[in-house]
């Protein structure tokens, strides 16, 4: 494979990385000599050599030599040996330390500057992919007059546009490829019985759509088919990932064809371990030959599994959770039983155990030994104790015990645990003293409305503003004052925008769209989707105030919204609740109507 640089002051280069076949592999330091040389060539026997390492292949001089140019570079270790051979750059000798890697014959048919390294690390297919995929080179810049009265336009001040190179400009005028892959690798599909995915345009008719039949022909399902079927497919036995080398996918007639050109490499499509059934699916797929059917695929020696999980275990595929096992014993020996189920908890969520229910009733009895001791309890409620904190240590990471399967009814979590994930995230933000200090530079009208606004803050009366200014006028640095000061004094202040740009802004900000569940498309009808048993529910009614920037650019129906969500929260039919709320906007950007 190989991909295509360009670099804004010099010519393209091209970074080529060539896989061998096995019996070809470089293996020795003997073989590693052949083809990588990093020291100077002899000048009289090999003067032509000599001149083209003088020109391409001299790093530097940096570092020490040339202090104003500091050196990242590194290299990996080849023979470099001290032949007494040097070249002169600049008023620099440089030894054979100073050569990159080069390969003589290609240096010399080629007569330009190619590093050869010999490669044993998937890293480097990263760093080839790394420029396939990092997007175009971008400058960000903004036209202004030297008129100082103008009104700033945050929006219009800059403006993103692409970078091209003179270089790169040649390069796809002329239409010259940027990169090729060989063989080329093609995703084949993978998805649970019933889920796969379905594309339809918005004005297809939703029956018409479900009623396909073309819709039930995937990738996966013909493959089971053509195990059934055809004649070829028996005979060659052949894993999932290996039927594309085989046969070609026709996303016309969604049918497996034969392949007349066989140079292509199949690869299931990624899939993480939290994802569940679909990763032992994978798993399957992967190990089991010439599956004729989902059922085919949870069968072993006879055997119905119910699970692919299940299926996999019983295959052997799995292995095994000794080193948890290990972990576990270890910290059972001095840890007490809180920190066990914490420990627990971390592995269970960051981990993927094969099994965690052995897991569990194989430490059960050390992490639940301190709710033992608690008078009148019995084995099952110091069970579901145990398995209750356990539950909100997992909450806490964004996990649910329920689905590692421990027990077999459901544990619910703690009203406890649902409240200190929001509560505790925004009462948590640590105001910074260069924040607190800002009060001291607001200017006089920012200075009433700072006033204005905290003595309703802090007399628990309710409030409702909207600050007004063109762009660059200092409406953000306000906030930021505000909501300082209310959260310095451990109140709750919510900091919100109606976009992610205005939204990062504010220490602690999120969109309105996030923070009140607001949706995209919204009437008169619509009404915040929060429960009032909600962690989140529970953050709002304790919040001292509320900032919405960029208000101007949100619907009527959206700010009537959250007055419906404060009232409904505050079971009260005061204004917005009783809450004091901060608006802000300027018109100046927004279309007339």
């Amino acid at each position: 494979m190989y991909t295509i640089e360009f670099q804004k002051q010099g010519l393209p280069h091209a970074h080529f990385l060539i896989i061998l076949e096995e019996k070809y592999k470089i293996l020795t330091p003997k073989a590693y000599d052949q083809f990588v040389c990093v020291e100077l060539p002899d000048p009289k026997r090999n003067p032509h050599l000599f001149e083209l390492v003088h020109l391409h292949m001299i790093h530097g001089p940096c570092g020490p030599l040339n202090p104003t140019c500091p050196c990242k570079s590194s290299y990996p270790i080849y023979r470099r040996r001290n032949t007494g051979q040097s070249i002169k750059i600049g008023s620099h000798l440089l030894d054979n330390s100073w050569v990159v890697p080069y390969n003589p014959y290609l240096l010399c048919k080629f007569n330009c500057h190619i590093n050869v390294e010999i490669c044993s690390d998937i890293k480097i297919v990263k760093y080839i992919y790394k420029y396939l995929c990092k997007g175009h080179d971008k400058i960000a810049f903004n036209l202004h007059t030297n008129n100082t009265n103008i009104e700033i336009d945050e929006i219009k001040e800059y403006q993103s546009a692409r970078w091209v190179s003179p270089p790169e400009a040649t390069w796809r005028i002329y239409a010259f490829p940027i990169n090729e892959m060989n063989p080329c690798v093609y995703h084949i599909q993978l998805h649970l019985d019933g889920q796969q995915l379905v594309s339809f345009k918005s004005t297809d008719n939703i029956d018409k759509v479900i009623n396909n039949p073309m819709i039930k022909k995937t990738m996966l399902i013909e493959f089971f088919a053509m195990n059934k079927v055809n004649k070829e497919a028996v005979t060659l036995n052949l894993l999932y990932r290996e039927f594309l080398e085989f046969f070609v996918w026709s996303t016309s007639y969604r049918i497996w064809t034969h392949r007349k050109q066989r140079n292509v490499i199949g690869r299931i499509v990624t899939c993480h371990p939290t994802e569940g059934e679909r990763y032992y699916l994978r798993f399957l797929l992967i190990n089991v030959r010439a599956p004729k059917s989902y059922q085919d695929l949870l069968t072993f020696n006879g055997e119905y599994c119910t699970t692919f999980r299940e299926s996999t275990e019983k295959r052997g595929l799995l292995l095994c959770d000794n080193n948890l096992t290990e972990c576990m014993s270890e910290a059972s020996t001095y840890q007490v039983p809180s920190s066990l189920r914490h420990l627990f908890g971390v592995l269970l969520a960051y981990c993927n155990p094969n099994n965690p229910k052995e897991l569990w009733k194989f430490f059960e009895n050390s992490m639940s030994e301190d709710f033992n001791k608690y008078p009148g309890l019995s084995s099952k409620e110091v069970r579901y104790k145990a398995l209750n904190h356990i539950n909100d240590i997992l909450y806490s990471m964004g996990r649910d015990i329920n689905e590692f399967e421990l027990i077999s009814k459901i544990i619910k979590v703690s009203t406890i645990a649902k409240e200190a994930k929001d509560v505790l995230s925004e009462r948590n933000i640590i105001v910074s003293e260069k924040d607190l200090l800002l009060q001291r530079e607001l200017n006089r009208d920012q200075q009433i409305a700072y006033n204005t606004i905290l003595n309703r803050v802090f007399s628990n009366k309710l409030g409702a503003f909207f600050i007004d200014g063109p762009g660059g006028t200092g409406k953000t640095f306000l906030y930021r004052v505000l909501l300082a000061t209310v959260r310095h004094r451990e109140f709750a202040a919510l900091a919100t925008a109606s976009s992610g740009v205005a939204a990062s802004l504010l220490l602690g900000g999120q969109t309105t769209h996030s923070r009140f569940k607001l949706t995209i498309e919204i009437d008169e009808n619509f009404s915040c989707n929060i429960s009032k048993q909600s962690s989140l529910a529970s953050l709002i009614r304790d919040a001292k105030l509320i900032v919405w920037d960029e208000s101007s650019m949100a619907k009527k129906e959206m700010i009537e919204a959250l007055d419906l969500l404060l009232k409904d929260l505050m079971e009260t039919n005061i204004l917005f609740g009783g809450k004091v709320v901060v608006f802000s906007g300027d018109f100046r950007q927004t279309l007339p109507v």
